[in-house]
């Protein structure tokens, strides 16, 4: 199991039910996710460590199937040591790696300590789909692109029985310089089928441990479904596409039942793409959780315009923390270019109802999105300074390859963008409209206006309102014209921007976990 104490990972191993899937199964599978939390800069600012909840569910399903399955998790890892450690104990058939841009890197050292024991290496995960090329020319025999739980289980199978694997559905593999696309696999229609994550593959209990230490709660993530039927210009959904597929609130309650029982889960996280995208599902599953008394608190990643008035007072009335909101921009403008399907006034009727229910928000915000001015931007620190989120995040807009972002600039990247799989959120990528240094100092300005929120009480009002006063000058007089070298100031064009109501006391935020 995982150990905290000195920071290495050992997998755990689980021998298959034999005769569960006697058609199926066979061979001998090793799964690694490559994260590094240590190695992660993010991490350092937002505490928000979960284990991959798809590659724990590959690993139950292969399990079912027949498959000796086996699980080395690096999350809390100081180097590949457990990853060689594994290869050599478990002897396995075929390798499958988890990937991710951050962790691109390590995927493709990890397909070399497989190649060199005469393993076959296969890359799933979004990255791997979204630059099937890239893996499979850095070490990787093949990559599944797609759905994984069949496409593996039948790959293990047919490796460990001497069968060609190119012509296994839903596989990616390279053949005389050329990437051989094997049959179609249909996705799977029924998510219920499904059996419950392996927790009992990694150490389930050093997460819970760590968000304990935390936030005093033991904090689990469940997913509910797959796929998101919108369609925002900057997002990549290599592997579900537009579809969307759900499972029943009973499984859904099975799962939280399981979790309370085995670990003594009591806060969860919802963590599809959209939470409650089915108004009479997400009723159906508050009725269920009510019922069954699981005194859970959850938070989930939300739309505005899901975010119904009557909707969340029920959903608090179950449980609801937190909300992960999308705002992106307080410029209708900016939405309408990114292809959101919301509207300003829908975010203002989600973050009255929100602060009026006590709910905390979390905002996403994004700058730099081609198309934006800085009245754009002005537009959106606005509604930051009007609402006064707990918690947000202001990132700069990051081009991912297969979007129609990425599509519109692409020819305008940047050279460290092939070389920095790591870069994103705080650097520019691509020839924008302003130098980074602009959107950095914008970012700045979000980080100051938080930091007078949280003031309040503390020093006087009229002392923050003198503070703020000052620095929207500055920004004015002095930062603009000096980063874009003007030589004078932008002629103002639009009023004062300071908020005119006063934060209660229950909007202020204590700031991010950890």
């Amino acid at each position: 199991m995982l150990s905290l104490a000195d920071g290495r990972a050992e997998a755990a191993v689980a021998e298959p039910a034999r005769g569960t899937h006697p058609a199926i199964g066979g061979g001998r599978l090793l799964l690694v996710d490559p994260y590094m939390a240590r190695e992660d800069p993010m991490e350092r600012k937002y505490v928000e460590l979960y284990p991959s909840l798809g590659l724990l569910t590959l690993a139950a399903y292969a399990r079912e199937h027949g498959v000796a399955t086996k699980v080395v998790d690096l999350t809390f890892a100081r180097d590949l040591a457990p990853v060689r450690a594994a290869l050599r104990s478990h002897r396995p058939d075929v390798v499958g790696v988890h990937t991710k841009t951050l962790t691109a890197r390590r995927a493709m050292t990890i397909a070399g300590l497989a190649g060199d024991v005469g393993v076959l290496a296969v890359a799933g995960g979004p990255d791997a789909a979204t630059r099937p090329e890239l893996y499979l020319d850095g070490g990787y025999g093949a990559v599944v692109p797609g759905e994984g739980e069949r496409t593996l289980v039948e790959l293990v199978e047919r490796n460990s029985s001497g069968v060609d694997i190119a012509e296994t559905p839903g596989l990616l593999t390279r053949s005389q310089g050329r990437t051989h696309r094997g049959p179609p696999r249909p996705f799977l229609r029924d998510l219920d089928e499904l059996p419950l994550p392996a927790w009992d593959l990694i150490d389930m209990e050093g997460y819970l441990r760590r968000w304990e230490r935390r936030t005093g709660e033991r904090r689990a993530a469940v997913l509910t479904s797959r796929g998101c039927p919108f369609d925002c210009s900057w997002c990549s959904k290599p592997t579900f596409g537009r579809t969307f597929r759900q499972q029943s609130p009973d499984r859904v309650l099975a799962e939280l039942q399981a979790l309370k029982a085995r670990y003594r889960v009591d806060y969860v996280r919802f963590c599809d793409d959209v939470f409650g995208v089915d108004r009479r599902w997400l009723e159906t599953l508050l009725d269920r959780m009510a019922s069954a008394a699981l005194d859970l608190k959850f938070e989930c990643l939300a739309r505005v315009d899901l975010l119904k008035p009557d909707l969340l007072a029920r959903m608090r009335a179950v449980g609801l923390s937190r909300v992960y909101v999308g705002v992106e921009s307080g410029s209708q403008k900016m939405l309408d270019l990114m292809n959101r399907g919301t509207r300003l006034a829908q975010v203002e009727r989600a973050a009255e109802s929100l602060r009026r229910e006590g709910i905390r928000q979390f905002w996403f915000l994004m700058l730099g999105y081609p198309g934006e001015t800085l009245d754009d931007i002005e537009a959106t620190l606005r509604l930051f300074r009007r609402f006064s989120p707990e918690e947000y995040s202001v990132s700069i807009a990051v081009p991912v390859p297969g979007t129609r972002f990425y599509d519109a600039v692409k020819s305008r990247l940047k050279a460290t963008t092939r070389r920095t799989p790591r870069s994103g959120g705080a650097s520019l990528l691509f020839e924008a409209a302003y130098p980074r240094s602009m959107y950095r100092w914008e970012q700045a300005r979000f980080d100051l206006e938080a930091a007078l929120l949280r003031a309040r009480g503390r020093i006087s009002d009229r002392l923050i309102a003198q503070i703020a006063e000052a620095a929207d000058r500055f920004h004015e007089r002095v930062a603009t014209p000096l980063i874009l070298g003007r030589e004078s100031a932008r002629p103002p064009t639009s009023p004062s921007l300071r908020p005119t109501r006063t934060p209660t006391a229950a909007s202020a935020p204590p700031g991010r976990p950890g």
